[in-house]
């Protein structure tokens, strides 16, 4: 009896270890590489019950969607065939994921991957469609696929189904003999897809994301979408440089960012982490920077702010990278023959920076003004900006903009320096002293700003979420949209007008490094504060896309005005 007891506990315990250890990454992730530079992953389930909570199904949104829409009956059937007759589990997350091809460096590999319910519905459903070029369906041992072009491919077992587009761009070179460039040929493809395919459709799970760790701890929090970005897929980029830097893929190498989406009430917040390398993690913990300085945004002059980015990081930071690639010396030596070393370069900043962006928006002009049709149809975008970088070491500082000022981009008058006609013909005000950078849109907006008088108006929620934060950035979507809603002629204005009705504003930050980590946060505030974001989302999107059909359907007829069908097709196509 005690050795059944025994027994018993010995296999509950190794079932509780055995499923705590266990990966939480969907079973499908054994087809998505583990070189995926990202995998964004959605939940249609999660989906369709937030929407269905608020009281709205996807048979409604089609419904909304298809209103003042010239869309043929049997097209909208093609899509309720999709939805309903092709076989596909609409219950199962969709994964949309890139990688680059290892022996090929120029190509760039794009794929959608989904749940198949029924295989031989399918497989019926495929059959049933017809297009121009159509090929057959063809069977390998481990899948059967069907090429949709030169460059995609679809392919399917019981369970999952592949979209792939190969992009390999042909890329022109220079012939010196005959001093002229090369296109070259086309190369056939089809080899290298069905190659790849059949790697995903065989590969061990060691070869795939359900083996890395921080992917599936991703899955354990609860939400509608994830992000997945790896470093991995970076090295294959850099493995093609000329230059190759010690220590390069050691500092670039196991980095990965997990996000996840959840529509909530009122609001759509994205939060993310990003996992450092032993390496990355020891520079970013010796050079901790501090927290965003918002003293800088504070005495901006205007009631009407848009948009706000500020950062705050220590720039001895390049110095430390420099130091761990082993590189210091050669970036020193390159910059001799400009008289600055690298030393004096990054710690001619602190390492604040603030951008800020007001009054955006279109003026109409009166027509009481205007002497004739071109000024009364021509429309000037308005704002302002403010651009404010602090220095760090003043004699660093100063070094510096005097070798600017030797290039001609920027004049010294006295312990100033000013933007010269380079920089003025690009539209650039800029005025330096031993403060600091300060770029503006105009004159009287710099002035504004430095006499400290102002005081701007932000939301104070916002200036809330930015203390203690490393980066921050803030934009008011309704204020926006209120500057670009007044010409009622626009192409998208019940779109922009509906906008601005529905999202508030955005925030966004992310924090110091802790913990061998980065966190950072993204949310966007509706105005309708009770009310699911998905289901408000939603509503606006159907919005945009009956604007869209309606703006296409109306471009269409006045092409059938211009240039008849009677027309030769090559002068209507120039």
């Amino acid at each position: 009896m005690k050795r059944s007891i025994h027994a018993l506990l010995l296999i509950a315990t190794s079932s509780i270890f055995f499923v705590a250890c266990s990966s939480n990454a969907p079973k499908e992730s054994q087809m998505i590489p583990k070189d995926a530079m990202f995998v964004v992953s959605l939940d249609p389930n999660t989906l369709k019950e937030k929407l269905q909570n608020g009281g709205i199904s996807i048979d409604t949104i089609l419904m909304k969607a298809y209103q003042k829409d010239s869309t043929k009956p049997e097209d909208q059937q093609k899509i309720a065939d999709l939805r309903n007759t092709s076989g596909i589990n609409w219950e199962s997350k969709i994964h949309f994921f890139n990688y680059a091809q290892k022996e090929d460096k120029t190509a760039n590999i794009m794929n959608v991957l989904f749940g198949i319910k029924d295989s031989a519905a399918f497989n019926q459903y495929l059959t049933k469609l017809d297009w121009a070029d159509k090929k057959t369906i063809s069977k390998e041992k481990d899948f059967q696929y069907l090429p949709l072009g030169d460059n995609n491919i679809l392919a399917w077992n019981d369970e999952q189904g592949l979209i792939m587009f190969y992009e390999d761009k042909v890329k022109p070179y220079y012939d010196t003999v005959n001093m002229r460039f090369v296109i070259p040929e086309k190369k056939n493809q089809s080899k290298a897809i069905l190659s790849e395919i059949t790697r995903l459709f065989s590969q061990k799970e060691s070869a795939s994301m359900a083996s890395v760790k921080a992917f599936g701890k991703m899955f354990k929090t609860k939400a509608e979408g994830y992000l997945f970005a790896s470093s991995g897929g970076t090295l294959a980029t850099l493995s093609g440089m000329p230059l190759q830097l010690p220590k390069l893929e050691e500092l670039v190498s196991n980095n990965y960012t997990s996000a996840t989406l959840a529509f909530e009430e009122g609001k759509i917040i994205a939060k993310s982490v990003t996992f450092t390398n032993p390496l990355l993690s020891s520079i970013l913990k010796k050079y901790a920077g501090p927290t965003v300085n918002t003293d800088l945004i504070k005495s901006f002059p205007s009631q009407n702010i848009n948009a706000i980015v500020m950062a705050s990081f220590n720039p001895a930071i390049f110095g430390g990278v420099l130091k761990e690639l082993e590189v210091e010396g050669i970036v020193n030596e390159f910059l001799k023959k400009s008289g600055v070393s690298a030393t004096e370069l990054y710690g001619a900043i602190k390492g604040d920076i603030a951008v800020v962006v007001s009054d955006l928006g279109i003026s109409m002009p009166e027509p009481q003004s205007k002497n004739d049709e071109l000024s009364l149809v021509l429309k000037k975008p308005l704002g302002k900006l403010i651009i404010n970088v602090p220095a760090g070491n003043p004699a660093n500082f100063r070094k510096l903009m005097d070798k600017i000022a030797e290039q001609g981009f920027i004049s010294k008058k006295g312990t100033e320096y000013k933007s010269a006609d380079l920089f003025g013909q690009m539209g650039i005000y800029m005025v330096a002293n031993d403060q600091g950078i300060i770029i503006a849109s105009d004159s009287i907006t710099y002035t504004q700003y430095k006499m400290n008088t102002a005081k701007a108006t932000i939301n104070n929620e916002a200036l809330q979420y930015f203390k203690g934060k490393s980066t921050v950035m803030y934009f008011d979507v309704a204020n926006t949209l209120n500057g670009f809603t007044k010409d009622p002629s626009a192409g998208y204005y019940n779109s922009l007008f509906t906008a601005k009705s529905t999202i508030k504003d955005i925030m966004g930050s992310s924090e110091n490094f802790s913990d061998n980590s980065i966190s950072s946060v993204l949310e966007i505030n509706m105005v309708n504060k009770e009310q699911n974001s998905l289901v408000t989302l939603v509503s606006l999107l159907t919005n945009i896309a009956v604007d869209t059909r309606a703006i296409a359907k109306r471009e269409k007829e006045l092409e059938e005005k211009l240039l008849p069908a009677s027309i030769p097709t090559v002068i209507r196509a120039n």
